[in-house]
């Protein structure tokens, strides 16, 4: 298997995954593209160059070995609600490249590497960057988005719903 990148999710257009697929052209490195297939994703087999891996849907088992495994997880959107992807590459252990918008900023603070989405070139430059990490700077950024991302579970999730649930009724 070679040095990869990694997205997971849906490919729906404001996931920006064609400039997405332009930079690792530019870059020279394989990214795998886990995602379910649907209209999107034939579009992207359309649209995908010869660094460019269709997974089709992944159970979770795997997709936490392609998360750890690969050079980074890269979240290219335009928009989020949340981000639910980054975090579980991150608790996976695996770097997070992603945009540089405001949901991403409020939830991975510090604990991601950022880059314009609307930018070809700041795309390619942060995924060449991870590519030359250092063995000691990949493992120290991991650590301390490993430890940053256990603020989050589901089970906290769900105890403050229901709070928020009870506190209406």
């Amino acid at each position: 298997m070679s040095r990869y990148f990694i997205y997971a999710g849906n490919a729906y257009p404001h996931k920006n995954l064609d400039r997405l697929m332009e930079a690792v052209k530019a870059a020279e490195v394989d990214l795998y593209i886990a995602s379910s297939r649907n209209v999107f994703t034939k579009r992207l087999e359309e649209k995908k160059n010869e660094y460019v891996k269709l997974l089709g849907f992944v159970p979770d088992e795997k997709l936490k070995e392609l998360y750890k495994n690969s050079i980074a997880f890269v979240f290219p959107s335009f928009s989020e609600g949340f981000g639910l992807p980054g975090i579980e590459a991150m608790e996976a252990g695996t770097l997070v490249l992603c945009s540089d918008i405001p949901v991403f900023r409020e939830i991975y603070k510090d604990a991601a590497i950022y880059f314009n989405p609307y930018d070809l070139s700041s795309i390619e430059k942060v995924m060449k960057n991870a590519l030359f990490l250092t063995a000691e700077e990949r493992k120290s950024k991991i650590a301390y988005a490993q430890k940053f991302v256990a603020r989050y579970s589901w089970q906290k999730m769900a105890k403050e719903t229901l709070k928020l649930y009870s506190s209406v009724v």
